[in-house]
């Protein structure tokens, strides 16, 4: 046993050179190589590009199966006189699944997703049955067959999934399993997940919990989403001032990541909360400039809920005309990208209301709600009044 974790030490300390002399190639040629060199065929480099895929799923879902893909590849050409033998193989099979699964949700594509996701169960349970959870494999899988299961809208078996993880963090028999910094995660993943329902004060409650968990040496960015998400959640409930006062530390930590588009997004909530502390003129103004950014960025739906937010405050103040031309704007926008027809109709349904002069503030924020209900649910139709 010791010999065989020794020999995966090395391994996974050699992945990261294996990966450097692969990377260069295209896809096509890197699935070759792994078919045609048995050096490829390595533990520590399939957990890696499962690592890869994760990493960049958040910036290019493409790339991000592709990484998944050949991590599949790997598990499925080893044999047992890897580095770690047995029914430990199906483990990182079903490892290597999930990945898959995970990098095909973020690409959009749900029902591959689900058939990923079963395959690696099938593996997983091969190979837990017998030995347990030998290499800590279990969290990650149910971590990320969560984020599935919440982009399906099943939520229940979402919160399943996350309140097991939880437990295995803090409550395991198995003291290396326990991670306050991952059971942290899964309360933030939980709270986004209430968000969605509509249930932004179970969600902050969460995410104040969280907030003491997470570690932010070995994850910054998680720590920028539960503050960000925070932000979110306050002002949506109109707790104002409470968000005000925590925007100066999300803001700080926004910056050192130095991700232009997180800056953007947090704007958006100092608008928001700038609105809802009566402070209109400056909402505004800093509505306005986002609005051009995300039309500059070619993101129609955000430039037009950004355009929504803004023809409500002119709404509130009576300038009709001003929410004329917005209304006409934003129609436009939509028109001109490939956008989706039920949020096409529904921003055509308050442009008419515009020109008739009937757009009011409540309109703009139901077809707002309406718009933001759609991103999460593609399923949703617009029904008009």
């Amino acid at each position: 046993m010791v010999d065989s974790l020794n020999a995966l030490a090395r391994s996974r300390a050699e992945a990261r050179e294996l990966w450097s002399e692969l990377e260069p190639y295209r896809f096509e040629d890197q699935y070759y190589l792994i078919r045609t060199h048995q050096r490829f065929l390595a533990w520590g480099f399939c957990e890696l590009l499962c690592q890869e895929s994760l990493r960049l799923a958040a910036v290019d879902a493409g790339r991000a199966v592709e990484r998944a893909e050949l991590a599949v590849l790997i598990s499925d050409l080893m044999k047992d006189d890897e580095p770690v033998t047995d029914r430990r193989l199906y483990q990182l099979r079903g490892y290597a699944w999930a990945h898959d699964g995970n990098a095909r949700r973020v690409l959009g594509d749900l029902r591959g997703a689900d058939e990923s996701f079963a395959i690696a169960e099938a593996w997983w349970e091969a190979g837990e049955a017998e030995l347990g959870d030998c290499l800590g494999y279990e969290p990650v899988i149910l971590e990320l067959k969560a984020s599935l299961r919440i982009a399906q809208r099943r939520f229940p078996e979402a919160f399943a999934l996350l309140d097991r993880i939880y437990a295995i963090h803090t409550q395991s028999d198995r003291p290396e399993h326990r991670d306050a910094h991952l059971a942290g995660r899964a309360l933030v993943t939980k709270a986004l997940a209430l968000a969605e329902m509509n249930e932004p004060e179970k969600a902050i409650e969460l995410l104040e919990q969280a907030e003491g968990m997470v570690d932010m040496k070995r994850d910054p960015r998680l720590v920028l989403c539960l503050r960000h998400n925070l932000l979110s959640d306050l002002t949506t409930v109109e707790r104002y001032a409470d968000a005000e006062s925590r925007l100066p530390g999300a803001e700080i930590l926004c910056r050192e990541l130095d991700n232009p588009l997180d800056l953007i997004r947090l704007r958006w909530t100092e608008g928001r909360i700038a609105a809802g502390l009566g402070h209109t003129n400056e909402a505004i103004e800093l509505l306005r400039e986002l609005r051009q950014e995300f039309v500059e960025r070619k993101m129609a739906f955000d430039a037009a809920l950004v355009t929504l937010e803004l023809t409500e405050l002119y709404a509130r103040k009576g300038c009709t005309e001003e929410v004329k031309a917005l209304s006409l704007e934003m129609a436009g926008i939509f028109q001109a990208q490939d956008v989706p027809r039920e949020a096409l109709a529904a921003l055509l349904f308050f442009q008419r209301a515009a020109q008739r002069e009937r757009a009011t503030a409540k309109l703009a924020r139901e077809i707002a709600t309406f718009l933001q209900q759609l991103r999460a649910n593609p399923e949703l139709r617009f029904e008009r009044r």
